[in-house]
């Protein structure tokens, strides 16, 4: 059982961190989705655990919800009563802080966590009878409705509802340039992890177009949109975000300005494209990255039409992706299904698209938290720069 093999001392902890629930049979616990992170410890009865494709029993003494509470992602799965249960109920924040004081049974909790969390996933895979392409279709279509996709954040700037949008654009302008003005390394970094040379072939394409070069089919699908060929031709990707940047009047930094936020999640996601597994790497640039891409950007598009200051030729950026986005996402999505044939490169690929997704989310809540305290950001700005 889970909770036997933690040490004496985390068990107290844990026991005196949680709060005792009762449900009774048939009660929900946790639904399918939901974004709450809780950890459920199960001390008296059984609870059932229903995922799209199965149904596992979970005793007294094993645990629920380790996923959410390790990566703070949706709730994968839908968890019931069987007859009466008491649970214990640990969230994840103040766990995390009760336990900073000490590192080792927070590194114990952790570690006994991600273990259990890599059974279960490679458990999951082991069963999963889909063809590789469904799998690949299917992650594509979990990572659309991760968190970090449907961000309040998000809706905020499209529905225009923070304090001062402009200062919210300026400041996303600031800070996102420090991770978007890598995705020539980090594309580099995955071709450098693939096995297959037509792997690499098709996405140093990808790689190529990010530094301005279109086949004329491609502008001329552009150019419906109303993007002009002489605005992007020849520009590499960066510099277009950087044409933005100025059209808000937000001053070029230099790499080692940026902030702390901005280099954790560049480097922590650069540490999944070189450390992880191939199929891991592909999950996290493919499946947690571009396939979200058109979504994740047409709310940036509203936002900046609203302001009806910024010249189209200036956020070209921005309908560049969501326009004509679907080759990217098409070879890398072939790519994915090339490592989604065993249950270990399809474990991976979950997991390498789960922790890109979870890395955005973290920096949208980040960048929340400063447009809706406009005033004070602006001050850590002007601090930032004395």
């Amino acid at each position: 059982m889970f909770v036997e093999s933690l040490s004496q001392p985390l068990r107290e902890r844990l026991r005196a961190i949680g709060t005792a629930q009762q449900f009774a049979d048939g009660e929900q616990v946790i639904g399918l989705g939901e974004v709450t992170t809780h950890l459920y410890i199960v001390e008296e009865g059984q609870l059932v655990a229903q995922t799209r494709d199965a149904s596992l029993p979970v005793e007294s003494g094993e645990v629920v919800g380790e996923i959410a509470f390790l990566d703070n992602r949706p709730r994968t799965a839908t968890v019931v009563a069987r007859g009466s249960v008491r649970l214990r109920a640990i969230d994840r924040e103040p766990c995390f802080q009760a336990l900073s004081d000490q590192p080792l049974l927070l590194n114990e909790l952790i570690s006994a966590l991600s273990s259990l969390q890599r059974h279960r996933l490679q458990g999951d895979a082991e069963k999963d009878q889909r063809s590789s392409t469904q799998l690949v279709d299917d992650l594509s279509e979990a990572a659309l409705q991760h968190r970090a996709v449907r961000h309040p954040y998000l809706q905020a700037l499209a529905d225009g509802e923070l304090p001062d949008l402009r200062f919210a654009l300026e400041d996303f302008a600031r800070h996102y340039y420090g991770y978007s003005a890598h995705f020539p390394r980090y594309l580099t970094a995955l071709i450098s992890r693939l096995e297959d040379p037509s792997h690499r072939k098709a996405l140093l394409e990808n790689l190529t177009e990010e530094s301005g070069v279109y086949e004329q089919e491609e502008l001329d699908e552009l150019a419906a949109f109303g993007i002009e060929p002489d605005w992007i031709v020849g520009i590499p990707h960066p510099v277009l975000f950087q044409r933005f940047r100025q059209a808000l009047g937000v001053a070029n930094t230099a790499v080692q300005d940026d902030h702390i936020e901005v280099l954790c999640w560049r480097e922590m996601f650069l540490a999944i494209l070189t450390n992880g597994s191939p199929a891991e790497a592909v999950g996290a640039l493919g499946l947690g990255t571009e396939t979200i891409v058109q979504t994740l950007y047409r709310p940036f598009v509203t936002a900046i039409n609203s302001l009806e200051s910024i010249k189209a030729r200036d956020s070209v950026f921005f309908p560049l992706h969501t326009a004509v986005d679907d080759h990217h996402q098409a070879t890398l999505k072939q790519v994915a299904a090339a490592y989604a044939v065993d249950p270990q490169g399809r474990a991976d690929l979950a997991k390498g698209m789960v922790k890109a997704l979870s890395l955005r989310d973290a920096f949208w809540n980040w960048l929340h938290q400063r447009a809706l305290d406009p005033e004070a950001s602006r001050s850590s700005v002007a601090a930032a720069h004395r």
